[in-house]
């Protein structure tokens, strides 16, 4: 994950973040409603791993505290840098990154240069209130409906049929994990990098298994099974030689 709310939060002084929070709160977008669909306990193990919530049961709400509490780990955590280190954090603030993901789609949506200063402090400020009011069950369904998976795809729905050519409630658990692992990631093409795709769903088997969501037995078999993806979708450019 790159650096994000995570890193400001660890690393800005609190004096300097209380400012941030007074001037987003003027151009922050209005919060989204929370998907009410549920998703398939696969599908949900799958997407609470990529989010990096690791194994807590709920999101926590960030601000002074959790930043000052991030930056105390950050200040001993191993690493030879601050993305490294942070990650070793995140248990202080889990699934951040999802909780920033969700954010800057927002931004977006209203038409705001996410690279911009509004745009940073209003996905800074929108990364605050989604943890301070959604649960858990908020965070995976909103994700399983709204992100992005590549291709056009737009929500679980559309990537489980695109990807699998099988509704979400089908689907088995490297499949889950291959969805989940594709969140937000647009630069992989899986029929023309399986062994990149692969490596990648494995990635969220492993912290599903360090979640304990799966057993190894579990996570073993999935990783050394076959993607089976569906055909391709039309207007897919080729893969190069």
């Amino acid at each position: 994950m790159v650096l994000g709310a995570g890193a400001l939060l660890a690393l800005v002084p609190i004096t300097l973040l209380t400012m941030l929070l007074v001037l987003g709160n003027a151009v922050a977008p209005q919060l989204p409603t929370p998907s009410g669909n549920p998703v398939p306990p696969l599908v949900r193990d799958a997407l609470w791993a990529r989010a990096e919530g690791g194994s807590a049961a709920a999101l926590r709400p960030l601000g002074p505290v959790t930043a000052a509490q991030m930056a105390a780990c950050v200040l001993t955590a191993p690493g030879d840098n601050d993305n490294q280190r942070i990650a070793a954090c995140r248990h202080v603030m889990p699934a951040l990154p999802a909780l920033e993901y969700l954010s800057n789609i927002l931004v977006r949506e209203h038409g705001v240069n996410r690279n911009s200063f509004r745009g940073g402090a209003g996905s800074l400020v929108t990364t605050i209130r989604l943890s301070r009011s959604w649960t858990k069950e908020n965070l995976v369904n909103t994700l399983a409906a709204r992100a992005e998976f590549g291709y056009g795809w737009r929500g679980i729905e559309a990537a489980a049929p695109g990807f699998f050519a099988r509704e979400p409630h089908a689907l088995t658990l490297p499949q889950a994990a291959f969805i989940a692992s594709r969140v937000g990631d647009a630069r992989t093409d899986p029929w023309c990098e399986p062994d990149v795709a692969a490596t990648q769903r494995n990635r969220i088997l492993t912290s599903m298994r360090a979640n304990g969501a799966i057993s190894e037995s579990d996570s073993h078999a999935a990783s050394i099974a076959e993607l089976g993806l569906a055909t391709p979708p039309d207007g897919r450019p080729p893969c190069r030689e």
